[in-house]
Formats: structure tokens, C-alpha cells, sequence
């Protein structure tokens, strides 16, 4: 009996002797790190903007002088080309992977072109020219995210300063007029959030600025006739957005 007593002793003893080396043997426990947290696009932001716009722009005449040939194309549609550079703020809101947004910009722009006047209404060494100096669009952005990619639709509204120059051999002065106008804009655009709360993005946009109304223009040796000037661009442009943590979640 002593011996079975002993024993079991024996083997008690060997049980909690062995307790401290198994713990050392499976040496400290660690906690798994945390999962990366997606990138959230919720926030306003504000960027800079740089690119070259194309279009094209026709003279049609409307003048009341003119009856007979009121609502006649004065021109022939012809090309304008510019860059555009400029400044943008917006504010989007994210939920699950859709981001609904509002963007406003406004750029200069250099965007120009000029045509001839249609003979045989006059001689056709005439030249019309229709220029911008500025442009702003006020747009939604929607679109779907994967991680730091946001792919979008844009649409809105457009406003430019549309001007006109008119010259001819047989006037004592060339003539020029501009006016603020309204159109509307839509196209797409991706945009990559490449570190911490800094995007880049391109985009394309077509811009439909109408058709304006310019009076008459009075020169020393008479005036330029009233006309509808249309404008059309396509825009093409790359921007850098930095994205503030107002609304951090």
C-alpha cells in the first residue's frame, strides 16, 4: 500500500512540475493584427486642375435689318482649341460601395477659334472669332468604389464667358463683344486615392454652352451684324484633390 501511496504521489508531483515547462514551451500568446481598414471616401476636398478642351463653334445671323436672310448660318461651323486650368472643391458621401457627391470648378481657359463669313453674303476675307476666358460647372458625381478606385458619371451645369471678335477689310475697326452664358455638362471620370487623403484623377467632359445672342456692334464705318453664336467644347483634364477629415468615420 506504501508503495502504491508513493507513487501517485510521484506522479502528482510530475504533473505540476511539468506545468511551467509547457507553458515556456508555448512562449507568449499574440494577438492577430488588426484587418486593414477600407479606404473611405466620405469627406470634402479641394484640387487643382490642368488640360486642353476642343469644339466648335458656327455665326448665324439674326438681325432684323436683314429679313431675308434672318436665320442664315454667317459661318461655317469651325474648330476652337485651348488648355483650361483651374481650381475644385466638393464634398461626396459613401455608403457601402456607391459615392454620391457635389463638385464645383471654375478655370481659366485660352479657348479659341475663328472662321470666315460665308460668301457670297459678304466678301470672305471677313474673319469671326469666338473665344472663353473662363469656365465653371457645378456637377453631381456617382459612382462605385473598389477600395482606393472610384469610377463616376458626371452631370450639370455650365457657365462661360463666350466672346466674339469681328473684323473686316472694308471696316475702319474690328468689332468685340462677351457675355456671361449658361449651358449644361456632363461626361466621366477615375479617380485613385494614391496617399493618405491625396486622389488623382482624369476626366472627360463635354460642355453644350448653346446658342447666345450678340446685338449689333457699331464700328466708325458702320456695325456687325446681330447675330446667335453656338459653342461646343470636349475637355480632357487631370487633377490632384486633397481630401479633408471633417467628416471621419
Amino acid at each position: 500500500m506504501n508503495a502504491v501511496r508513493l507513487a501517485r504521489r510521484f506522479a502528482v508531483l510530475c504533473v505540476l512540475g511539468s506545468g511551467p515547462a509547457m507553458a515556456a514551451d508555448l512562449g507568449p500568446i499574440t494577438k492577430a493584427p488588426p484587418a486593414p481598414v477600407a479606404y473611405s471616401w466620405t469627406g470634402c476636398h479641394a484640387g487643382a486642375v490642368a488640360g486642353g478642351a476642343w469644339g466648335s463653334s458656327q455665326h448665324i445671323e439674326d438681325d432684323t435689318r436683314r429679313p431675308a436672310a434672318f436665320g442664315l448660318p454667317l459661318s461655317n461651323n469651325f474648330d476652337v482649341t485651348g488648355a483650361v486650368l483651374g481650381g475644385t472643391f466638393g464634398c461626396d458621401y459613401q455608403a457601402s460601395g456607391w459615392v454620391i457627391g457635389v463638385e464645383n470648378d471654375i478655370s481659366w481657359t485660352s479657348v479659341r477659334g475663328s472662321g470666315n463669313l460665308i460668301p457670297p453674303l459678304m466678301p470672305s476675307a471677313n474673319v469671326f472669332e469666338t473665344k472663353e476666358k473662363w469656365l465653371d460647372t457645378l456637377r453631381l458625381r456617382v459612382g462605385f468604389t473598389w477600395d482606393r478606385w472610384f469610377l463616376y458619371g458626371t452631370g450639370g451645369a455650365a457657365f462661360s464667358d463666350v466672346g466674339i471678335n469681328l473684323c473686316s477689310p472694308r471696316a475702319v475697326a474690328c468689332g468685340s463683344s462677351s457675355q456671361t452664358v449658361t449651358g449644361w455638362t456632363a461626361g466621366v471620370g477615375a479617380e485613385y486615392a494614391f496617399w493618405t487623403n491625396w486622389s488623382a484623377k482624369v476626366e472627360y467632359l463635354h460642355v453644350d454652352l448653346g446658342t447666345t445672342f450678340f446685338p449689333a456692334i457699331a464700328e466708325g464705318s458702320g456695325s456687325y451684324l446681330a447675330r446667335d453664336v453656338k459653342l461646343t467644347n470636349e475637355i480632357v483634364r487631370v487633377g490632384v484633390n486633397y481630401k479633408f477629415d471633417w467628416f471621419a468615420r
